[in-house]
């Protein structure tokens, strides 16, 4: 039997979720961010929320799903700072219940198969580059360099930001260049007009390039790039499947508020080297 669920908010990324949700659950209900949520909380049948609405609404309607017994699956970072962040996990905590954080990328099939290949390695460096044109609304610390934050985390690597420089195109952080301890770096531009997402890891004995959806070895012999296979499926919907069988098997979350409330301190002490 599938779980029954409310989507609340249906913008671009609430109808993203909205086609994944309607494969692996039973959307009972579909909201906008100014729908009277009431009828939505108080019915029992409704076991999980997702919610998909600006970020500054998420913390007032992540609380009364929290309060009224609801799983809640809340779109990254989850509030507009940790204190709130901190107050759901505990909340979610204290009522038993499951709380996850829409950060996508760890649940990619490139990024598992990175854990799984840097198991028995010694990485020497990493290196983040993404090009993109927008969103200009949206700080880029907060809303994308915490994806990279997400993915590193998910790899078991420990970010210590040591030094970061924005640069204006258009927004005051269109071009942002944050270096981290241990030879990590990542470079964000949202004013490309190329859209190209790269994670470059080297080790000891090679390296690894994660490019978009496809994930290469670098060949040091041969001096080429070979393809390493990887399951077709998005990581939208590995995401959800994950938060639907954590509250099925009564686990944690992959990417579960503790995972977001370690990952937004450390956008914190970006923000603060500003």
């Amino acid at each position: 039997m599938k779980t029954k669920i409310a989507l609340i908010g249906l913008g671009r990324w609430g109808k993203v979720l909205l086609e994944e949700l309607k494969k692996q659950a039973e959307v009972k209900y579909e909201c906008d961010s100014k729908t009277d949520l009431v009828t939505v909380f108080s019915d029992p049948e409704v076991q999980a929320v997702f919610i998909a609405t600006p970020t500054n609404t998420h913390f007032d309607i992540a609380s009364k799903a929290l309060e009224a017994d609801k799983h809640v699956f809340l779109e990254k970072p989850g509030t507009t700072d940790s204190n709130d962040l901190e107050k759901l996990v505990r909340k979610a905590e204290e009522k038993n219940l499951k709380l996850a954080i829409g950060y996508e990328f760890p649940h990619h099939s490139a990024a598992k198969k990175l854990r799984e290949l840097l198991k028995s390695k010694k990485m020497k460096n990493m290196f983040f580059e993404w090009h993109k044109w927008g969103t200009f609304n949206d700080d880029a610390v907060m809303h994308l360099l915490c994806h990279e934050i997400s993915i590193a985390k998910s790899l078991g690597i420990e970010l210590v930001p040591v030094s970061c420089k924005y640069t204006k195109v258009i927004s005051n952080s269109d071009i942002l260049e944050t270096a981290f301890k241990h030879d990590i770096k990542s470079v964000i531009n949202r004013a490309s007009p190329i859209k190209q997402k790269t994670l470059t890891v080297l080790t000891l004995e090679g390296g690894y390039i994660w490019n978009n959806d496809d994930l290469f070895e670098i060949n040091t012999e041969t001096r080429v790039l070979d393809k390493i296979d990887l399951p077709e499926t998005t990581p939208v919907a590995e995401e959800i499947s994950d938060f639907l069988s954590a509250i099925k098997e009564n686990r944690e979350p992959k990417t579960d508020g503790q995972f977001a409330l370690e990952i937004y301190k450390i956008i914190e002490k970006v923000s603060a080297l500003r």
